[in-house]
């Protein structure tokens, strides 16, 4: 057996061990955050029928380690609380105390290294918002190890640390995760905690449960390939039993081998399913399984990068994701994702659909398959020479607006202007051009001309004596030219003397169009992207 696989072995016996130590799940230490109204389990492991009592905010509960030393103790919902208290965990001789413990909300931070970037990335203004760190000691943090498993992981959460005031590992937060809470805690004044688990240029697929992937015909590959490497289905097993034969042959061979005297070039058979496409599930397993027995409030998504030539299929796998999610949680978790930002150089053709220019029109469109999600719009925030926007500020308040929104009663817009209806109508003159009027959603206190400077923290402005650009029609021969736009109430007409029966409408619709896309509405939150074509 190769090293890889005699490593695997080992850690299945020491998993299979019974314990004696009292232990807790190291999702669990001081400093971290317990969510508030649900209840609040709290595992470990002991020896085999030790009686385990658990103690926090008045409440005492106990529970008994089962034959394989786990145990679990369930505290009754908490109220919000800014105290910091002790949790403590008591065994039959041991006793361990995690202090400085709060109670509020605690949001999922995961994605790819858009939302791991740290403030040690170098994000705007960073220094400013070190200095005001300290004034928000009720936002905490924990950071999930990288790591990846063939098979779901129930018990251990591969922590990189414990969890801290994220004031006092504040270069090491994810910037987006902090302006999130940050916005949150100005708002609510709620403790807020952020769990990151994150891997800088994972593609979406590893973040996805083995359930997931069951939930759409386009994925049957990956639940295939699965299905293969988990023991427990029919698949799986034949498999699996077919691999422990060949290893068996394997190792016969080898001994026979080394017996005789000769070396031994055959590499050993691997594991079923060990080559799931796109890594499929892999990180789910390890990073995300562990930590669904700890309640939370929702999650924040910051992916697309590695997934980037995808259109329709990721508004599958992205719809998938939340779902999977959800049922391994057991609610309907809010999920609120970020559209990615302009990169790459600048175009000029009305056509567009270049770059990422496709991925953000599915993440749009995902609006209508994910019930209680939300999506930040960032085009006027991207870099053209960085894939990592440093307005980092304003993608993670553009979250939390969804969330004050929809999940805690705030009466605030929560988005830009989303396409929602295009109408056709003739001209009242003969000779004047057809008009198409967009109807949208977002519109908030009406819609504006803005701008943006996008290489720092300044607001968005509005821009009155600016021209509305980044619109394009086409009619059936599917040729693309700008058009004339001009905002009209809570509407945008369009016009162009090339197209005279349009029948499609293009906004931004390219890899880098900032400059050229400043539709905004008047809380000065942008205009996403969008296309009414399917070309």
């Amino acid at each position: 057996m190769n090293a890889k696989g005699l490593l695997w072995v080992a850690a299945a016996m020491v998993a299979a061990q019974s314990w004696g130590k009292l232990e807790t799940s190291r999702i669990f230490s001081s400093n971290m955050v317990l969510q508030r109204d649900k209840p609040v389990p709290v595992w470990g492991k002991a020896a085999p029928g030790e009686k385990v009592t658990v103690s926090f905010a008045d409440q005492s509960v106990a529970a008994t380690a089962d034959d394989k030393g786990a145990w679990r103790a369930t505290l009754k919902p908490l109220a919000a609380s800014k105290e910091n208290r002790a949790l403590v965990v008591q065994g039959a001789a041991e006793k361990i105390e995690y202090a400085n413990v709060l109670v509020g909300d605690v949001w999922v931070c995961s994605g790819q290294s858009n939302m791991e970037m740290s403030f040690s990335w170098g994000v705007y203004d960073g220094d400013k918002f070190k200095a005001e760190a300290a004034q928000f000691p009720t936002i905490r943090r924990i950071k999930i190890r990288k790591c990846t498993r063939n098979l779901p992981e129930a018990y251990d959460v591969p922590a990189e640390g414990a969890w801290s005031k994220a004031c006092d590992t504040f270069q090491g937060c994810s910037a987006t995760g902090w302006f999130f809470a940050r916005k949150l805690v100005q708002e609510l004044d709620v403790p807020i905690g952020l769990l990151e688990s994150n891997w800088s240029g994972c593609r979406i697929e590893p973040f996805m449960s083995p359930e997931s992937f069951k939930g759409d015909p386009s994925l049957k590959q990956f639940a295939d390939a699965l299905e293969l490497g988990d023991p427990k289905t029919e698949l799986g097993k034949k498999a699996w039993a077919d691999a422990a034969a060949a290893a068996e042959t394997w190792a016969a061979e080898f001994r026979s081998a080394v017996a005789a005297g000769k070396t031994f070039g055959k590499a050993a058979p691997g594991f079923p399913g060990a080559n799931v496409p796109g890594g499929a599930a892999r990180q789910y397993n390890w990073m995300i399984a562990p930590i669904v027995s700890f309640p939370v409030k929702g999650a924040i998504w910051y992916q697309g990068c590695s997934n980037g030539g995808e259109d329709e299929s990721y508004l599958v796998k992205l719809a998938q994701l939340a779902d999977g999610w959800r049922r391994a949680w057991g609610e309907e978790l809010p999920f609120y994702w970020v559209q990615l930002a302009s990169f790459t150089g600048a175009t000029s053709d009305p056509a567009g659909g270049n770059g990422y220019a496709r991925i953000r029109d599915a993440m749009r469109r995902a609006l209508d398959k994910i019930p209680h999600g939300g999506m930040a719009v960032t085009i006027d925030v991207g870099n053209a020479s960085d894939i990592h926007p440093k307005a980092k500020i304003f993608v993670g308040e553009r979250l939390a607006l969804w969330a004050l929104a929809k999940d805690y009663g705030k009466n605030v817009v929560c988005t830009g202007p989303l396409f929602k209806k295009m109408t056709v109508e003739e001209p009242e003159l003969e000779g004047d051009p057809v008009s198409v009027v967009l109807e949208f959603d977002g519109v908030g206190s009406g819609l504006m001309v803005g701008k943006k400077n996008p290489a720092d923290n300044s607001p968005v402005v509005a821009d009155p004596g600016a021209k509305l650009e980044g619109f394009a029609l086409a009619d059936a021969d599917r040729k693309w030219h700008w058009a004339d736009a001009k905002i009209v109430g809570k509407t945008v007409v369009l016009t162009c003397d090339q197209v005279k029966a349009p029948v499609a409408v293009r906004y931004a619709h390219r890899a880098n169009p900032m400059g050229h896309c400043n539709l905004y509405n008047k809380e000065g939150l942008p205009a996403s992207p969008f296309r009414t074509d399917n070309w």
